[in-house]
């Protein structure tokens, strides 16, 4: 592995590299278009990473493909006249220009959002808090990884409520926004002033349980050997990571789940058979008294998904979330629409 160094700033250079290859976009509106996309998905006859997965009809699907394939793939495509948009020519190109900064000890406001974090230094500045904050902020270890890491929850207590949110990010070892956004919310939670008093109720309203980094292995493996690597780290007797995301046991091995063991979404082989899903199971029981909300970020795509969106009929507020997912899609739409230039990415609803 090789690390470039400017300054406090570094990009890594994973030893898996991505060179070449393209990110594509694509709408199936017919079903063989759609089944076409999907048995690529299945029969790996074409080296195809999914970003998005053909779900549905009218569904934009995004993939890379490996520049070996690309002139089969786009012969295939045009047989089932499936339009296809070429979104990013070189993948790799986009990974390179992530940098990632260093954070320098006990100067908390030096840790900004501007740049991606390595896992040392997100524990460091999470434990800078606390030292900061020693009245309102606790941090916990919830358990350890498969290669011994510890797990951590930072539990923010600004007001006297009893009441609890649980905000969960970095499940997924590539989704390094996830884990940004949880200590942004953090730092936003301990620097809210009476400026915008609703966000102040809010946050004092309330306990704040953050957990940054449910899977710490995937994630350091993730930034110093392959970039699109998403599972956690046990490896043993052939094995490749499981998807912690569907270690769970709602539903177990039930929905978009891979059976064999080498497959990108390998559920495992029974429910919180890893180290890293039992701990937050156990966090999960012992903060259930009063728990309000519990939200787990996760990336790409812009989405808001309910939870247990495959049984509509077993939940008696399932219209209520429905409700409040279009408003907070449509709030969101609104702030970057007028703050930023990201108001064209339409926060969309989706339940699946």
């Amino acid at each position: 592995m090789k690390v470039f160094r400017v300054g406090a700033d570094y990009a890594i250079n994973v030893m898996v590299r991505y060179d070449n290859f393209s990110l594509y976009s694509a709408i199936p509106v017919e079903v063989d278009q759609l089944k076409f996309l999907q048995n690529l998905q299945t029969e790996k006859y074409i080296n195809v990473i999914f970003w998005t997965k053909p779900s549905k009809l009218h569904y934009e699907v995004q993939f890379i493909i490996n520049p070996s394939d690309k002139e089969l793939f786009m012969e295939r495509a045009e047989h089932f006249k499936l339009n296809v948009t070429l979104l990013q020519p070189n993948i790799q190109q986009a990974f390179d220009n992530q940098i990632i900064k260093k954070y320098l000890g006990f100067k908390i406001d030096n840790y900004t959002w501007e740049y991606y974090h390595t896992l040392e230094d997100i524990y460091h500045w999470l434990s800078d808090l606390t030292i900061k904050y020693p009245k309102i902020v606790q941090l916990y270890v919830i358990g350890k990884s498969v290669e011994g890491r510890e797990i951590y929850a930072l539990i923010i207590k600004r007001g006297k409520s009893k009441n609890k949110i649980i905000v969960e990010g970095g499940i997924h070892g590539r989704e390094w926004i996830s884990v940004e956004f949880v200590t942004y919310l953090a730092a936003q939670i301990l620097n809210a002033n009476d400026t915008n008093r609703r966000v102040v109720k809010l946050f004092r309203s309330h306990d704040w349980l953050l957990i940054p980094v449910a899977n710490p292995d995937g994630f350091n493996y993730n930034q110093k050997e392959d970039r699109l690597f998403k599972k956690n780290r046990n490896v043993g007797g052939g094995l490749n990571g499981v998807d912690l995301n569907r270690n769970f046991d709602y539903s177990f091995g039930k929905h978009a789940v891979g059976r064999h063991i080498l497959d990108d979404d390998y559920c495992g082989s029974t429910p919180f058979s890893e180290p890293e899903t039992v701990a937050l199971k156990r966090f999960l029981q012992q903060h259930s008294e009063n728990l309000k909300f519990y939200f787990s970020i996760h990336s790409y795509g812009q989405r808001i998904v309910i939870p247990f969106a495959d049984r509509v009929n077993h939940m008696s507020n399932y219209f209520e979330l429905e409700n409040y997912g279009k408003q907070a899609a449509t709030e969101m739409f609104n702030y970057t629409a007028k703050n930023t230039k990201l108001g064209l990415y339409m926060t969309r609803w989706v339940s699946f």
